[in-house]
């Protein structure tokens, strides 16, 4: 009896054995597939980030880059069609990119498949004219709560649609987020498995790894794309810069009884200011300062045009207030509403003994005065050229001539210059740049204007960088 017990206890515990041996090597087996997954996970995910890294390598085309990541989702997960649904400024959702028959997400009313020529063109037709609202349907749903779904058999399952062509038909259907951060994306949505069966837990996996990495591409993408337009800009703008550079005068003409200097500081790489000094036929000298409303391109364009009507009509020995009727008659009617132009014109004579000039609502020029030791703001009425019809700017332009004696200093300046301003708000002003002429009036042009620089930038505390485009022409007459 006893040998039979011990017999059988021997036979139990070869049994629990060889049980515990079969679950461990089924255990193994599990393992070993889990691990033939996420290895097989891996390489789907490795192919489809260099494929998306050469699409982003070959250049700015977002278009290209989501059919490259819809088409390679697809083939990935092994579904026969597959959508990207963009997120929108508003929040709607809107598909940017379709692979395959993928069904709309909203029943096709009033229209038979087979009114079109193609289906696929027909589908494409619509998915493209159709925009989900937040939260609509599953493509809404999944946008609205960031968490992916997994619709094994959708045959079951109320929530999906169900169109009458069969070609539509759903049979099982993955919808994932895309998500960079805490930035949705969009949505990306797969149907129907190549194999006839129903998504299984690892297709789901890929698909919510691939959804990331495509949030990331797109991602890297735009940054891409942003650094291209600035490269590209700075470029451009580095040659309008140039461009601006050859219509500006690299120095002043030299003439005998005179000399002279210029400043020139654009807020940025290109300005809206523009000065010249140049002979005019009659062996007088024209002098000129301009500021366009605004900055930057805009600014610079409307600025050589000007800069261009202007040096053809005063190159014509017109006076001073009939150059700038002309060239407002010329202006008014191009430049928009919101932009303008001040300016300045004077001709001084050949015997540079008088300045006649004519002001369109640019800052009054300064006059320094050696026989009296002092230097005054010249007053002259004015509208801006584009501002207003020929006929009121006609009416109320005005030319005035002064003398010029020697040693006397005439400047013109743009409001760059007198409206910068400290730390506490306050305008550097044209008494301040009267105080520095007077102060300087004994130096030449050059110590001028560099003291009227040294001044301004202890005053704003700036040297490199203005809040506005910066022009000095200065001219002295010898003593």
């Amino acid at each position: 009896m006893e040998l039979i017990v011990f017999l059988s206890g021997i036979a139990l515990a070869g049994s629990a054995g060889l049980w515990l041996f079969f679950r461990a090597r089924a255990e193994l087996s599990r393992l070993r597939d889990d691990l033939d997954h996420v290895e097989e996970e891996k390489e789907i995910v490795l192919d489809f980030m260099r494929k998306l890294s050469e699409d982003i390598g070959d250049g700015p085309d977002n278009d290209k880059l989501y059919k490259r990541i819809v088409r390679v989702t697809a083939l990935s997960c092994g579904a026969l069609s597959a959508c990207i649904y963009e997120r929108t400024k508003s929040g709607s959702l809107k598909v940017r990119a379709v692979e395959g028959l993928f069904p709309p997400q909203r029943f096709i009313a009033g229209r038979k498949l087979e009114d079109a020529s193609s289906r696929t063109e027909f589908l494409e037709e619509v998915l493209t004219n159709q925009e989900l609202e937040p939260n609509e349907g599953l493509i809404g749903s999944v946008a609205n709560h960031r968490k992916g779904l997994l619709i094994k058999d959708a045959q079951k399952d109320p929530r999906v649609i169900r169109h009458q062509d069969e070609a539509l038909k759903i049979t099982s259907m993955m919808v994932v987020p895309m998500i960079y951060g805490d930035d949705l994306r969009g949505v990306l949505a797969m149907v129907n498995p190549i194999n006839g069966r129903f998504f299984s837990e690892t297709d789901f996996s890929v698909a919510s790894t691939l959804a990331s990495y495509a949030s990331l591409a797109l991602k890297n993408s735009e940054t891409f794309n942003a650094v291209v337009e600035r490269n590209k800009l700075d470029f451009d703008l580095r040659l309008a810069s140039s461009v601006q550079s050859y219509l500006l005068p690299s120095h002043l003409p030299h003439v005998d009884g005179l000399s002279s200097d210029f400043r020139y500081k654009p807020h940025q790489k290109i300005g809206g200011d523009f000065f010249d000094f140049f002979e005019l036929p009659d062996g007088s000298y024209g002098l000129v300062i301009a500021d366009v409303s605004g900055k930057g391109v805009s600014a610079a364009i409307i600025t050589a045009i000007c800069q261009t009507k202007f040096s053809y009509i005063a190159k014509t020995g017109k006076s001073p207030a009939e150059t700038l009727k002309v060239l407002n008659a010329e202006i008014a009617g191009f430049i928009r509403q919101d932009m303008f132009i001040t300016i300045t014109y004077a001709i001084l004579e050949p015997s540079l003994s008088k300045i006649t000039f004519a002001r369109a609502g640019h800052e009054k020029p300064v006059h320094y005065v050696y026989a009296e030791k002092q230097a005054v703001a010249l007053k002259s009425s004015g509208t801006a050229v584009g501002m207003v019809d020929p006929e009121i700017f006609d009416a109320v332009i005005e030319e005035k001539t002064i003398e010029l004696g020697r040693g006397d200093i005439f400047l013109l300046y743009t409001d760059g210059l007198t409206e910068a301003v400290n730390t506490d708000g306050k305008e550097f002003s044209s008494k301040r740049l009267i105080e520095v002429v007077e102060l300087l009036h004994n130096q030449s042009p050059r110590e001028i204007d560099d003291g009227i620089m040294r001044s301004l930038e202890k005053f704003a505390m700036v040297k490199a960088s203005y809040a506005d485009d910066l022009t000095l022409l200065t001219v002295k007459r010898d003593i």
